[in-house]
């Protein structure tokens, strides 16, 4: 409405030429590479969490919070690496004191429910779901952990499997400790 009555009081000779202008405007984000003329990959992503971009794939870790300071990049390895040395073991009962709590109630119960009644607990829950729910039971991690994206009390471990692959363990914190929240790492990939 307002563009008509600068049209009717302007004339056309004015505003065509301030119209083509504006039609030109805001079409870069910035992110533009001028030597190939595509975009650029995730320019903002820095630190470790780089290490596992994927062209063109799911990268919402990456984006996801902050990247963890180092000590809770330890604490997180730590407890992967306790974590995973339980599993490999088929320690159920180490094995779930590693996991968040809310995790291990939703383990239960969907277990249970299955089981018509006949899991009671985590442990027994593990060893109902085996391989479903665990995984290969390998313990995978060679090291630390290369990245650990951070909010609140949330977090995405990253690691460099000895398998060649990328991994991905999400964690919450537990009355100050971080826990795992997933019954077997997620293949970045997958």
């Amino acid at each position: 409405m307002i563009v008509m009555r600068i049209f009717r009081k302007m004339g056309a000779r004015v505003l065509v030429p301030i119209l083509v202008t504006l039609a030109g405007c805001g079409g870069s984000s910035g992110n533009a590479d001028t030597s190939t003329g595509q975009e650029r990959i995730y320019p903002n992503v820095t630190g470790p969490t780089r290490e596992f971009l994927v062209a063109e794939g799911d990268n919402v870790v990456q984006f996801y919070g902050r990247e963890a300071s180092l000590v809770e990049r330890q604490e997180a390895s730590h407890i992967i690496h306790a974590w995973l040395r339980a599993r490999a073991n088929r320690n159920w009962s180490k094995d779930c004191s590693y996991f968040h709590h809310r995790y291990r109630e939703t383990l239960v119960k969907d277990a249970h429910s299955v089981s018509g009644g006949k899991v009671q607990n985590c442990p027994q829950a593990l060893a109902y779901f085996g391989s479903q729910a665990s995984g290969n039971f390998v313990d995978n991690l060679p090291g630390p952990i290369i990245s650990f994206r951070v909010r609140g009390g949330k977090g995405y471990a990253q690691y460099h499997g000895n398998d060649g692959k990328d991994w991905i363990v999400p964690m919450n914190r537990e009355d100050g400790d971080w826990k795992v929240s997933n019954a077997s790492p997620i293949d970045r990939l997958k």
